[in-house]
């Protein structure tokens, strides 16, 4: 069961999530997919060394976004 977060809580995941993907989700409560995006965001980041990390990272960042945004749709 998800909880209903307010606006100012949305609209700051969604700053944080532009920041540091997964960041902005685990402080809307939502631990499981937060942590996910984050550890994709820091294994893209190791691999970023043979490129293939890139993929990580922008895959990280963009399911980030899009959690924040239903996130502030929600509210």
């Amino acid at each position: 069961m998800v909880k209903k977060v307010n606006g100012t809580v949305a609209l700051a995941a969604l700053i944080l999530n532009m920041i540091i993907p997964g960041l902005g989700t685990l402080v809307a409560g939502k631990t499981t997919t937060g942590t996910i995006q984050f550890v994709l965001f820091i294994a893209g980041i190791l691999l970023a060394i043979l490129v293939v990390g890139i993929v990580f990272i922008a895959g990280a960042w963009i399911w980030a976004l899009i959690t924040s945004i239903d996130l502030v749709k929600k509210a």
